[in-house]
């Protein structure tokens, strides 16, 4: 482990703080929004105030963060030697083996006293445990589904995204005390699972000239763009939004399909004036990926919207909420602002 965590020092500057190495950037907002979202929108579902689940709210977060960063530093440690032959940085590339532990022991001791909290509850401890499990297949060795093709993606999506939404569901109605909905469980584990896999295929595709120099079988390597754009067009993203369109109709929130509008509109603005590509997964220069602001920023806030109209002191959760995922909404806003005056001045002309 010495030799392999020292031979490329240089790169020990991609990661000079334990943020940066369990690149909480990279994860925070696009995995933790959505899941708070989920837990908004099964709160409004059963009428119950999300302020108070408040409680239920901090053990999610402590549950889904040292998994989630967990991920980042396997990830990093089992690639090290691949990283290293394509050229592609890596926060832990000259890093001491003590430093490597402490990151481990960071995300992995925090696990483990939500797993203990957990023990006498066998359904939550399966579904918080299967996501450690599955993030654990994706990347360590011998078993490494990241170079054995269709199961690298599965197992990634069902880590990240589905057995997470799965967990954060059922504990709202374990907290509520209502016997589990199949219909609600079913929309969203069809949702998140097709959400995860866009990701992890995306990131692969973004990755392929880096694998394409060592070899690296992981599933985009053996299909072609075309193959890959197919997928995800007509097979991938319309079974997300299928299974979204259930949660909406299930959840019955007039203000999230109103935002859902105001989400296209920016959207086609941005295209228009900005000649962005709006994509499924296949990257298209200058590209944004369809839905992924919404899930980030709409969604939660138009169930906490929602939520609060019923229950007022759940107004108290959005200003929390914000304050937690702040980046991109405030971007969303940037943006917004941006095309207001970019239309106001052609208009003026």
């Amino acid at each position: 482990m010495e030799s392999r965590l020292s031979q490329n020092p240089s790169a020990a500057k991609t990661g000079t703080n334990l943020s940066q190495t369990i690149r909480a950037l990279d994860w925070w907002e696009h995995k933790l929004s959505p899941l708070f979202a989920t837990i908004y929108a099964t709160a409004f579902l059963l009428n119950l105030s999300v302020a108070s689940l408040w409680p239920l709210l901090l053990l999610a977060l402590a549950a889904l963060a040292p998994g989630a960063a967990y991920v980042s530093v396997i990830n990093d440690l089992t690639d090290i030697e691949d990283d290293l032959a394509s050229g592609k940085p890596n926060r832990l590339a000259g890093r001491s083996p003590a430093f490597v532990a402490a990151a481990l022991a960071c995300c992995i001791l925090p696990g483990i006293a939500v797993a203990l909290y957990w023990r006498q509850d066998p359904l939550l401890l399966s579904i918080y445990l299967a996501a450690w499990v599955s993030f654990s297949l994706y990347s360590l060795p011998p078993v490494r589904l990241k170079s054995r093709g269709a199961m690298g993606p599965l197992a990634d999506a069902s880590g990240a995204h589905l057995f997470p939404t799965l967990l954060v569901v059922c504990l709202v109605y374990r907290w509520g005390g209502f016997p589990l909905d199949p219909v609600w469980l079913a929309g969203v584990a069809a949702w998140s699972i097709c959400f995860g896999l866009r990701g992890i295929l995306w990131h692969q595709l973004s990755d392929l000239q880096n694998d394409e120099k060592i070899g690296l079988k992981t599933f985009v390597r053996h299909r072609t763009v075309t193959q890959l754009r197919w997928m995800g067009n007509r097979v991938i993203f319309p079974f997300e939004a299928a299974a979204f369109a259930l949660i909406l109709w299930r959840a019955g929130s007039l203000l999230a399909l109103l935002f859902l509008g105001l989400y296209a509109l920016l959207e086609w603005s941005r295209t228009a004036m900005w000649r962005t590509h709006l994509v499924v997964m296949v990257p298209r220069e200058p590209y944004r990926i369809v839905m992924h602001e919404y899930y980030e920023v709409f969604y939660p806030l138009a169930f906490l919207l929602s939520s609060a109209a019923r229950h007022p002191p759940d107004a108290l959760i959005i200003a929390a909420h914000l304050l937690l995922f702040p980046r991109r909404a405030i971007q969303t806003l940037r943006d917004a602002f941006k095309l207001l005056r970019q239309a106001a001045n052609m208009y003026l002309r």
